[in-house]
């Protein structure tokens, strides 16, 4: 097996790796709705959302309303999508795929210039 190919099939196993390591923090799905529904609601949960009571007060929207400046807190996403690490992976996948063909290339080109 030459480096070409052993290439590739690193970039794929890493493809296939990489959603695979994040499915056990996955949170988000659920079995009654539907295919893209769960593709874009799943994601890696980085902050719980405050309680209900903290948005029914009257005087808390005035009071973050007066403030001036940055509230920190809302920067923070709330979820990592599930989405942004099947693209990376996706593009591994085709890379590997692209490197084995190159591969193969070189072999017939080499084995036609030998006859």
């Amino acid at each position: 097996m030459d480096r070409q190919r052993r290439v590739g099939l690193i970039l794929i196993l890493i493809g296939i790796c990489i959603p695979l390591m994040t499915l056990p923090f996955l949170s988000g799905y659920s079995r009654d709705k539907g295919f893209f529904d769960n593709f874009y609601r799943v994601g890696i949960e980085l902050r719980k959302d405050k309680p209900a009571d903290a948005y029914s007060h009257p005087l808390g929207d005035l009071e973050r309303q007066d403030r001036k400046g940055l509230d920190f807190s809302r920067l923070i996403p709330k979820r990592i999508p599930f989405r942004f690490f099947l693209a990376p992976s996706l593009i591994l996948f085709y890379l590997g795929f692209v490197k084995i063909d190159a591969s193969r290339r070189k072999e017939d080109n080499q084995r036609e210039g030998e006859e």
